[in-house]
């Protein structure tokens, strides 16, 4: 009698564990289930304009669609501009035409005719009076010169004279003298350096040149000295 009290006992036992085990597995499944949906439902939907997903042609970074008129970025500033026909309006470019003649600019002057002609003098040295073959029609000294030297010499075509005297005149009258007698021949004349206390002009025409340098004496007088290069061609 004990012993089927103790075996139905423990039938019970069995069947009671087996009961407890079938509930703890339920609530098991289903926490298991709730937990699945609630970590589904805290996820974010995906977005339409999201990252990794490319958007479609023809669309903007804000969504929409450029406007039928605008130009696509690719195509902005491309290409010269177009009239309505589709044909280009831009003016061509002017090419000048080449340079094919240098321009040139005054023509250079001719060389003056020589004063001298014939051959030229023997060189020679006068003291105190004018030396022969002076070019005496050319180049003539001071009225009132006290003439202290003249000579001539030659060097190819080219004939050099040298002179020096005592003006009783002042410096300014002595150098206008000289420069009465020389421009009537075609000279033009210039400032020339000068010692101190002196005064000096240089008159020119063509190859042809004559300095004189004029300097004051203690009695006030003026004192000259020439030296000038005469020429018998143009050079």
């Amino acid at each position: 009698m004990m012993a089927r009290r103790l075996v139905i006992a423990g039938i019970c036992l069995a069947l009671l564990v087996a009961a407890v085990a079938v509930i703890f597995d339920q609530m098991a499944g289903r926490t298991a289930s709730t937990t699945a949906q609630d970590s589904s439902a805290s996820r974010p939907a995906p977005s339409s304009s999201g990252q990794g997903q490319s958007a479609p042609a023809g669309a903007t970074p804000g969504g929409g669609t450029p406007a039928s008129g605008s130009p696509s970025p690719g195509q902005a500033g491309a290409g010269p501009e177009t009239g309505g026909d589709g044909q280009s309006t831009a003016k061509p470019l002017e090419v000048l035409p080449p340079v094919t003649a240098s321009p040139s600019g005054l023509p250079e002057p001719s060389a003056p005719a020589p004063l001298i002609s014939g051959a030229l003098p023997a060189p020679g040295t006068a003291a105190g009076k004018v030396v022969d073959g002076w070019p005496v029609d050319i180049l003539t000294l001071p009225a009132g010169t006290t003439i202290g030297s003249t000579s001539v010499s030659t060097s190819g075509n080219a004939l050099q004279v040298a002179a020096d005297g005592i003006v009783a005149k002042p410096q300014s009258e002595v150098l206008g003298s000289f420069s009465q007698s020389l421009v009537s021949h075609g000279f033009w004349s210039e400032q020339a350096p000068a010692a101190d206390g002196a005064v000096a002009s240089r008159f020119v025409r063509g190859s042809d040149t004559v300095t004189v340098s004029v300097t004051t004496t203690g009695t006030g007088a003026s004192r000259f000295q020439l030296l000038g290069t005469l020429h018998t061609t143009a050079g």
